[in-house]
């Protein structure tokens, strides 16, 4: 029987992120690793001791080849940058979006993004909870507009939004709908990221400026 081929774990990583950026991370086992490496599952363990672990260091490996933008300016700006950097770096890499919306594994190196962007909140006056609330709305707006745009891209020819294909005589008690269908792939297509996080931010701020003078007793 001949002896098993010895293995390198940077090698066992560059495959399985083969395996993710081909399949996703729902294809992604030590069966299917270990097939794809002409080994035996048993051996991969003696490397790595599960998938979870397996997944963290391909996003600590891929989170740490990504050229991240050095955001500077004022805070506002620098917050805004970092959520539009974050989104187009990750634009070509869609499978970590459902790797890292589960909550669970997270790239250690992107984690230099909410530092970023955390600290630029703290500048403007945001408390703790409200800099880290302002985070989570932005990256579920980034998350899931990253998420859509790969569900996009996997869809057969055959297969077309819901607004391509619903008849509008089923509309007839939602008009706004209605009025709108005609012009919903261009107002989709018109979407614009940059703009939508401005927004979250500029909300966010508002929101803290008009507490602030609630809270401040008048003369």
């Amino acid at each position: 029987m001949p002896a098993a081929r010895s293995l390198q774990l940077d090698e066992i990583v560059e495959a399985a992120i083969r395996i993710l950026e081909q399949d996703g991370p729902q294809s992604l086992s030590m069966r299917r690793l270990a097939s794809d490496m002409g080994t035996k599952p048993m051996t991969l363990y003696n490397y790595v001791p599960n998938k979870a672990a397996l997944l963290g260091l391909a996003l600590n490996d891929v989170a740490a080849r990504i050229p991240w933008a050095e955001p500077t300016g004022a805070p506002r700006d620098r917050m805004i940058a970092v959520a539009v950097d974050m989104y187009e770096k990750m634009r070509s890499i869609g499978w970590v979006v459902s790797i890292l919306r589960e909550g669970i594994i997270v790239g250690t190196p992107a984690l230099a993004l909410a530092d970023a962007f955390l600290s630029a909140a703290s500048e403007l006056g945001l408390d703790d909870g409200a800099a880290l609330d302002t985070w989570r709305a932005v990256w579920y707006l980034v998350a899931s507009e990253l998420q859509w745009q790969d569900t996009l891209s996997r869809r057969s020819p055959d297969e077309v939004s819901w607004h391509q294909s619903i008849d509008d005589s089923d509309l007839t008690e939602f008009p706004t709908v209605s009025r709108l269908l005609p012009d919903w792939a261009g107002h989709s297509a018109d979407f614009d990221i940059r703009d939508a996080i401005t927004a979250q931010v500029d909300g966010a701020l508002a929101q803290r400026s008009t507490r602030r003078r609630a809270s401040t007793p008048s003369d």
